[in-house]
């Protein structure tokens, strides 16, 4: 049987089939019509193109350029950047002069900054000073200037001398950090805002004045200011921020205001040579470390308004003596009533102290917090100059730092009931682990049942 030869039809189904039903006539019309197309608009059209813009562009850039640039787009956008560093660095070059400790890096953030006799970078028209070369030793900030900028004198070695404007309204982060030879100066009236550090780290820094008006000392504002002597805190302040006269090695002399109200975080940490501290009673809270390593301090004086300490903030203290605080005519009245109340279930001839007359009483060379037989009682901080202490019989809990202070205490004599923890509430039970961890200097350790109290904790359950 002959072969039946194929038509074009046949062969026109078969692709019509292998095209998953793509019409191969429209395949057909896509290939013949697009492909000349496209051969055209890339061999003809855009080398026309090209070479017409080549032309136009050639009056601005130059016939050369004007050909990279539309002939080999990639080439010349690479040797544009590499021409516009080249360029950005030419302009930062004659701005300053080469610092050896510092260098100005926030150009393109003020893209308008210009420089004064190589010496000073303002910005804004003038309204901001944002640099200062490390080299200079006398400076005066012009009037007008409104901002000085973060770390603008920051590692001036070499300053001693610096004048601000009355124009003056804010002094940004570490303005003035490490100025190490800066002996003095005087914050205008008219500066309604200081950065965090600003003088911090300048160790011969020791007279400065703030404006009255100012609302709060922002953290580590004179963090290392070694020369700091004196310093007299501004009527309006409320707030002393966190470790804002930390390591004030000869701070001696410091006047409070009367509307001081928060201290915060090792605010006066390291201060060797502070010998006394009244706290105004406007203050209602101070945070842990205050005072650590305050070696001089012999008077510390708490307002009647603090009802706790946040954590220990007398540690290693060891010269402190005299610890006061006023009395509370609402904690005598809530002592009195809860007397009469309890004086029937407990004897109060086992306290030492049956009637104190504040939340906070010193007793011998301890200060406790609590009512005695009443609520919890604790021990907050010793400073015996004694080998040995008791604990009193009284006593519920006690702070771990309690004896902190207590270089000399080699014995200790306590309630095997006891309780320790980082407040007035801590519950934890006193082991000998605990002891080494927090009190090393202590070699013995007595467990007396007798310190137990009976009818205090029988008044406690009450």
């Amino acid at each position: 049987m002959a072969e039946k030869r194929k038509t074009v039809k046949d062969f026109a189904a078969e692709e019509k089939e292998g095209l998953g039903g793509f019409p191969f006539s429209i395949f057909c019309v896509f290939v013949i019509v697009l492909f000349p197309f496209l051969l055209f608009y890339f061999c003809i059209i855009m080398p026309i193109w090209a070479s017409v813009m080549t032309l136009w562009e050639a009056r601005k850039l130059g016939f050369g350029k004007a050909y990279q640039k539309n002939f080999h787009k990639a080439r010349y956008e690479k040797g544009e950047s590499d021409r516009q560093w080249q360029q950005e660095k030419m302009e930062n070059a004659p701005l300053l002069p080469e610092g050896k400790w510092k260098t100005f890096r926030d150009r393109k953030l003020w893209p308008d900054a210009y420089a004064v006799d190589r010496i000073a970078i303002y910005a804004a028209e003038g309204r901001t000073l944002l640099y200062v070369d490390d080299g200079v030793e006398d400076f005066v900030v012009p009037e007008g200037v409104v901002n000085i900028w973060h770390r603008c004198f920051a590692c001036c070695y070499s300053l001693k001398k610096v004048t601000l404007p009355s124009s003056l309204r804010r002094i940004g982060n570490g303005a003035f950090f490490a100025c190490v030879a800066l002996r003095e100066i005087n914050v205008p009236e008219s500066v309604t805002f200081l950065g965090n550090e600003v003088f911090a780290d300048c160790t011969s820094l020791h007279s400065v004045a703030l404006p009255s008006h100012t609302k709060e000392l922002p953290p580590r504002l004179f963090d290392n200011c070694r020369k700091l002597d004196r310093f007299q805190l501004p009527m309006g302040v409320k707030k002393i921020g966190e470790e804002s006269f930390r390591n004030c090695h000869s701070l001696v002399h410091l006047t409070l205001n009367d509307g001081l109200e928060k201290i915060y975080e090792r605010a006066f940490e390291n201060c060797r040579s502070l010998e006394g501290f009244i706290m105004p009673e406007s203050v209602v809270f101070l945070k842990s470390g205050v005072f650590n390593g305050c070696h001089s301090l012999r008077k510390l004086h708490f307002s009647k308004q603090i009802k706790d300490f946040g954590g220990s903030c007398c540690h290693e203290c060891w010269s402190l003596r005299d610890i006061s605080m006023t009395k509370d005519e609402r904690w005598q009245e809530y002592t009195k009533e809860n007397w009469r109340e309890f004086a029937s279930k407990a004897d109060p001839a086992t306290s030492e102290n049956p009637y104190p007359e504040s939340c906070f009483w010193r007793m011998g060379d301890a200060l406790y917090f609590g009512i005695p037989r009443l609520t919890t009682v604790c021990l907050i901080i010793c400073f015996t100059k004694a080998e040995e202490f008791t604990i009193p019989c009284f006593v519920t809990n006690v702070k771990q730092e309690a004896f902190g202070t207590c270089r000399n205490l080699r014995t200790l004599r306590l309630s095997p009931l006891l309780r320790v923890g980082d407040d007035a509430w801590g519950n934890e039970k006193m082991t000998y682990s605990f002891i080494y961890n927090y009190w090393p200097q202590v070699e013995h350790v007595v467990f007396d049942e007798a310190l137990n109290n009976p009818g205090y904790f029988y008044g406690l359950m009450a």
